[in-house]
């Protein structure tokens, strides 16, 4: 554990990789955040706070601890402007970045996947760059498709999901209801069954809103859960189909940045992942 005492206003994460340097990267940061594993003042926090002059900082990381292992990393696309690199499931988003920033440096998060969600994730690699992709994630230009397998088989075999989802912070967890609640944000996700092999169906899966664990809990919610899914899926079934973690992939990126950007050149260009056999043994 170390301690220092902030020197001006600001947001913790500054002081704190200021403090170390280059011993600790932004991933790792955000890794003892929600340990809660930093305290401001005496009181552990789990979320990015704005520190003031005075307070006093402790950082209970261990340096012994930091391995110098670099993993390689898949690259789908790049160019001058953007990177898309495959991450690998089971790997916590903010580790996934500073393995990238080892790799190129200038390379900034664009959006976000679950841990336990294998494949594409963009970055941008200058200013320009990474106002136009925020702008554009923002208004849902940039199409995002998936593939999951899931438990049972829909009918009819291709739709649209309309419902509302409600965030429950305590447990981590979203809900979804079938009309308005309190709270509650429309979400919309659509579906199309590739192949069915037993109980289970392969599903390419768009989101057309894009929520927290919005394809996971919507898809449990009518009834065909992802196989693997820890939270909103059935433990029994995933034991039966030996899957410790969801069998959902980020497979494909459609880019659309609007007619006047500068990157307009990359509108309806499609980047894409394979299919991983290990995680999907039935297709």
């Amino acid at each position: 554990m170390k301690s220092f005492i902030a020197q001006k206003r600001e947001k913790l994460n500054k002081a704190v990789l200021r403090f170390y340097g280059d011993k600790l990267s932004y991933g790792e940061f955000m890794k003892l955040l929600r340990k809660k594993d930093i305290s401001v003042c005496g009181k552990r926090v789990n979320f990015d706070v704005t520190v003031d002059i005075g307070d006093e900082i402790k950082v209970y990381f261990d340096e012994s601890k930091k391995t110098a292992e670099v993993k390689p990393i898949t690259v789908a696309f790049k160019d001058d402007n953007l990177l898309v690199a495959v991450k690998p499931a089971k790997t916590d988003i903010y580790d996934f970045e500073s393995r990238v920033k080892g790799s190129y440096p200038s390379a900034r998060l664009a959006h976000r996947i679950d841990t336990n969600t294998q494949g594409l994730v963009v970055f941008t690699l200058n200013d320009v760059a990474e106002k136009e992709a925020y702008r554009s994630f923002k208004s849902r230009l940039i199409k995002k498709t998936y593939l999951a397998e899931v438990y049972g088989a829909f009918s009819p075999r291709a739709g649209r999901l309309t419902d509302y989802l409600l965030k429950d912070e305590k447990s981590g967890t979203v809900k979804i209801f079938k009309t308005p609640v309190a709270g509650a944000v429309k979400i919309i996700t659509e579906y199309e069954t590739l192949e069915a092999s037993g109980e289970t169906s392969l599903l390419k899966v768009s989101l057309i809103t894009g929520k927290t664990h919005q394809i996971r809990a919507h898809l449990a919610y009518h009834g065909h859960f992802i196989i693997g899914d820890g939270k909103y899926g059935v433990n029994e079934i995933n034991k039966k189909y030996k899957a410790k973690y969801q069998r959902l992939i980020a497979a494909e990126i459609t880019f659309n940045f609007g007619d006047n950007s500068p990157l307009s050149y990359l509108n309806g260009k499609t980047v894409k992942t394979e299919l991983d056999k290990e995680r999907f043994p039935c297709f």
